[in-house]
């Protein structure tokens, strides 16, 4: 499926202090590169963040919400617990971030990829996806309810013991993911594309004997 890349500018203003950006902020957060630094405790809603790339920074207790980001790219970044809901994505990427119980509940996702990402407990209920891509990520025990898969590919993804009651999963494949212990009521599940094994598994959940 095509994802369209984050639109990054090959030159970006770099150096400049990411914690006392943000928190000092008058403006929109454009046209930057930050690596290696750390936002802490920082709690602003509205951000409006565009052509940027986060390399290696660390979010720590952090509050984003109803933000958005357009054109920006996360590298080996540390979002855990960060709370990004109501936010809207368009053309961003993480890759290799760590997202442990990230909050982006009630989001937006627009042409969005996930790729090589631990988050475990990663909260997404009542999300829109709109051009998705979720890649050999560890997403187990996430929580998936009431969203919306339009466009959306898994490809290699952990999904044990994941939450996805009343997400519709229809065109979705499975097939190359884990998902032991998902939980829904079954009917997410129609003309989802599944493998053999997955089909058996999923039977004995729905209180399905096959003999």
């Amino acid at each position: 499926m095509k994802i369209s890349s984050p639109r990054i500018p090959k030159k970006l203003q770099e150096n400049e202090d990411l914690s006392n950006l943000v928190a000092e902020l008058t403006e929109d957060i454009e046209g930057r590169l930050f690596t290696a630094q750390t936002a802490h405790e920082i709690s602003k809603s509205l951000l409006d963040v565009q052509t940027c790339i986060f390399n290696q920074c660390i979010f720590r207790e952090c509050d984003l919400h109803k933000s958005r980001f357009c054109d920006v790219e996360f590298r080996s970044c540390d979002l855990s617990n960060v709370k990004l809901h109501e936010c809207a994505f368009n053309r961003v990427s993480f890759v290799d971030c760590k997202l442990m119980g990230t909050n982006f509940s009630e989001g937006t996702f627009n042409h969005v990829s996930f790729s090589h990402c631990s988050a475990p407990y990663v909260i997404f209920s009542g999300s829109k996806f709109h051009h998705a891509l979720f890649s050999e990520s560890d997403m187990s025990r996430c929580a998936a309810e009431n969203c919306a898969f339009g466009f959306t590919e898994f490809n290699q993804c952990n999904f044990t013991e994941a939450e996805f009651h009343q997400s519709k999963l229809r065109d979705i494949d499975l097939s190359t993911c884990e998902i032991n212990g998902i939980r829904l009521t079954g009917n997410e599940l129609r003309g989802a594309v599944v493998n053999s094994m997955q089909a058996v598994e999923l039977a004995k959940l729905l209180g399905v004997i096959v003999v």
